[in-house]
């Protein structure tokens, strides 16, 4: 298990958990309060908790995008590519002996 540092994974995966339950859970306990102290009707209550949900896709479009310009994802290189090539060779070839070979 790894520690629980601020410069490991295991602290930017704690700090994303709380911020993605803030982003997440705020917004629709807000949602499911107010529809339910504000009105009885069920269009309304409905309108209420899809405001809600949409606070919350935004909230976490926010907390991805702020994760991602701290971690930037560094560009393939030409080794990657290479191996996803061979690897991709050697799918073809098994599927050609494969269909070479009906009785396997």
């Amino acid at each position: 298990m790894p520690e629980r540092g601020l410069d490991g994974i295991a602290g930017d995966l704690l700090a994303i958990s709380w911020q993605v339950a803030a982003a997440v859970g705020v917004p629709l306990f807000a949602a499911a309060w107010l529809s339910q102290n504000v009105t009885q009707d069920t269009g309304v209550q409905l309108a209420i908790v899809l405001a809600g949900l949409t606070v919350a896709g935004a909230g976490m479009f926010l907390v991805i995008r702020r994760y991602l310009a701290m971690n930037p994802v560094p560009p393939t290189s030409e080794a990657a590519r290479d191996a996803g090539r061979a690897w991709e060779r050697e799918i073809a070839e098994h599927e050609r002996k494969r269909e070479a070979d009906p009785e396997r």
